[in-house]
């Protein structure tokens, strides 16, 4: 908003704010100033700044989001030491071993091996987990049909009754 007569000089009203007053600086030029180029002295007073003059901007604005980008990939992992390595796996296979009977007896041989207290990777583990348990009556059937389909699979034998490609008579 604006007067249609007024004459864009500054007038001093002890501070209180007006149409003109700038509520935000700019916070592009706050720091460094712009480099103006010599042609800059023939812009008017609140012209739109030049394609330079938002290119500088643009490549501040760049340069202030690089040096506050944190590269997670460039951080130097945690390093163990040997002995801090050893005993986490020390408490981790204590941890396992603990925990294996009970999940033996829960999920039979599904998930853990039987001289193994290093879990197996399960994919979807969570839906594993909420589902109920097989019973071992529907457990015992799938082995016993597994073992027979992969029997009949062996079993399977083909018998050479005549050639595959046959020559043509050519003239």
């Amino acid at each position: 908003m604006g007067c249609c007569c007024s004459t864009d000089k500054d007038s001093n009203q002890n501070g209180e704010t007006n149409e003109r007053t700038h509520l935000l600086g700019n916070p592009v030029s706050n720091n460094t100033p712009i480099q103006r180029t010599p042609y800059d002295g023939l812009r008017y007073p609140g012209s739109v700044p030049k394609p330079t003059d938002e290119q500088s901007a643009l490549n501040k604005i760049l340069q202030q989001t690089a040096t506050n980008v944190i590269d997670v990939a460039a951080l130097d992992s945690h390093n163990l030491e040997q002995h801090e390595y050893v005993e986490r796996a020390r408490q981790y296979i204590q941890k396992a071993q603990a925990a294996q009977p009970v999940l033996q007896s829960k999920y039979s041989k599904l998930i853990l091996s039987k001289n193994s207290a290093v879990l197996k990777d399960v994919p979807a583990i969570d839906n594993l987990l909420i589902d109920s348990p097989i019973c071992v009556m529907d457990y015992h059937m799938m082995i016993k049909n597994s073992a027979k389909i992969s029997k009949a699979l062996n079993d399977i034998h083909i018998e050479h009754k005549e050639d595959l490609v046959v020559p043509f008579a050519i003239p």
